[in-house]
């Protein structure tokens, strides 16, 4: 059920006025973008576990099993959108921006687009435009908070706020709801909404965090459901109903973590994606980035040094974590893209 509807989803987004659709009788342009959204509806909430990468195995088997579907021979289907000028599918990496980094930045409130990050980003923004949740799920460390952030950070304050709440094990519903209250004002009898007519987007980070209670439910998941499904919750002092409108989500989710799944009668309303750790040409394109706009000023036999330092770094990072085993007992022994920057 979830993947039609977010092959709905998606294809609502698509088939717009943007990408030539409002006159259009062409079948092959309608074919080329609704196998763009399905390779993602039915392939984008897979991702790489226990060793097996099963975006790959889609790959081969949607390639094996669509073959008049011509996408490109080289990368997976997941490398490629479809582009309403040409007419045909074009790679990530031609519309990947290249950004210049301020040294005085933390790292960390700065996204460096990458071919796999464009596409994640790409879909984020037309939801969110489509006041559609999505939910992205990674482990720790692999950039799911980072790619949200950084499409919050382009939001038009004039016109869409957005509140981040990070979920731990003692978040319960009333604490949610009271932090949820904050940002909103009251419009007409019950009703209640962001200021003026602006929208507001709640982020959810951790969703799965909370404690589950002997009912293998979580309060705060129980809220966000009626919330969702009702579009209201209650004044728990004058127990009286509260419409809450204009508002939307975005959740990150880490399987690895926290209670592992949620109510399923609560993620069925979002549209999900799972978020892998960058390869390596990736890495070296952030890193790269980050320690050029470092070394600058420096000489130019230390300048000229960063590509042997960068890729020093990721095969140590590779060695690392392919001979300390994550186990039961050993279960510290994660190694991370944030393990990674730590180095640079």
């Amino acid at each position: 059920f979830n993947m039609v509807q977010t092959l709905c989803h998606l294809l609502d987004t698509l088939y717009t006025a943007e990408n030539k659709f409002t006159t259009c009788n062409d079948k092959m342009q309608y074919e080329l973008f609704f196998c763009f959204a399905a390779v993602w509806a039915f392939g984008g909430a897979f991702s790489v576990k226990d060793g097996d990468d099963h975006r790959q195995k889609f790959n081969r088997w949607w390639r094996n099993e669509w073959r008049p579907v011509k996408f490109p021979d080289t990368g997976t289907v997941f490398d490629y959108f479809a582009d309403a000028e040409s007419l045909r599918y074009v790679n990530w990496s031609e519309v990947t921006e290249s950004i210049s980094y301020n040294p005085e930045k933390p790292m960390s409130s700065v996204t460096v687009p990458t071919q796999e990050t464009t596409g994640m980003t790409f879909w984020l923004k037309t939801l969110v435009a489509a006041r559609t949740p999505c939910l992205m799920v990674g482990y720790s460390g692999c950039g799911k908070t980072s790619i949200i952030n950084g499409v919050l950070a382009e939001l038009n304050p004039e016109e869409t706020l957005h509140l981040t709440i990070n979920f731990n094990y003692f978040t319960d519903s009333g604490m949610l709801q009271s932090v949820m209250e904050q940002p909103l004002e009251k419009k007409a009898g019950k009703n209640y909404g962001p200021p003026g007519t602006r929208r507001l987007v709640y982020f959810l980070d951790d969703l799965n965090m909370s404690q589950v209670d002997p009912y293998n439910t979580q309060t705060p998941i129980a809220l966000l459901r009626q919330h969702m499904d009702y579009e209201h919750w209650f004044d728990r002092e004058k127990l009286q109903q509260k419409n809450i409108g204009n508002c939307q989500y975005l959740a990150g989710f880490n399987p690895a973590a926290g209670s592992f799944v949620i109510n399923p009668r609560y993620q069925r309303h979002f549209v999900t994606f799972a978020v892998g750790f960058p390869n390596s040409d990736s890495l070296a394109t952030i890193y790269s980035t980050f320690l050029s706009a470092h070394l600058k000023n420096f000489e130019a036999t230390v300048y000229e040094r960063m590509t042997k330092l960068i890729g020093a770094g990721l095969e140590l990072h590779q060695r690392v974590s392919g001979s300390f085993r994550k186990t039961a007992i050993k279960f510290h022994y994660e190694f991370n893209v944030r393990h990674l920057t730590n180095m640079f």
